[in-house]
């Protein structure tokens, strides 16, 4: 056996080993009661993670805009900014919705450093989803990272969804999953459709036909 890979052999081992010694990152759990109207709003529970995660998503809009600038609509998904990534804890946000048919969209089966928060949006107005995620390291397949295309989709009022990212590492795949589910065990694929970027101001000014005045 040669000496490089011997010492990736003895790397991965001690990798192993390191993420078995460790503590598990603290998990916390805040509790709100936010104003819900099951004949006008809708609940979503959205996966995300304090490591290499990202998640967004845009209110009463079938398009996405820059997370940077003055957006009101735009929702990110994360603990506490930037610097979230270096804690080593999660801070999860639930607001009563059904519990998940998957377990590790739950408080209490979550991993490493992921979180979900729940939201009430409006129903019967679209809202887009847009996601990342890498990792790997000393794994399988190396180091990966994936951002797949963002989606839309109009949530029914009444009604409750869990929305994750979901990673075929072995086929080199990765898309935006949403599932309509209740507290009685349903869980149904929702139509998706692919969101573009929103058009600027300018562009849709420069767009937008010129009526003559008769």
């Amino acid at each position: 056996m040669s000496l490089k890979r011997i010492l990736m052999i003895s790397s991965a081992v001690l990798t192993l080993t390191a993420c078995t010694l460790l503590p598990q990152p603290t998990h916390y759990v805040t509790e709100t009661m936010p104003e819900y109207d099951t004949a006008v709003s809708a609940r979503v529970r959205i996966k995300s993670g304090n490591d290499n995660q990202t998640a967004s998503y845009w209110k009463n809009a079938s398009c996405y805009t820059s997370p940077y600038g003055d957006n009101s609509n735009h929702v990110r998904i994360n603990d506490s900014g930037f610097f979230a990534r270096y804690k080593y804890s999660s801070t999860s946000i639930t607001i009563g919705m059904p519990q998940s048919p998957r377990e590790w969209m739950r408080p209490d089966g979550l991993k490493f450093k992921d979180l979900i928060t729940e939201h009430v949006v409006e129903g019967n107005k679209p809202i887009t989803l847009k996601m990342s995620d890498s990792g790997g390291e000393g794994g399988r397949y190396g180091w990966w990272s994936c951002s797949p295309s963002a989606i839309t989709f109009t949530p029914k009022p009444g009604e409750d969804y869990d929305a994750f990212m979901v990673v075929e590492l072995a086929r080199r795949q990765c898309w935006i999953s949403v599932r309509r589910i209740n507290g009685k065990g349903m869980d149904e694929p929702v139509s998706l459709a692919r969101a573009s970027e929103c058009p600027t101001p300018k562009a849709t000014a420069q767009s937008s036909p010129v009526r003559s005045e008769h």
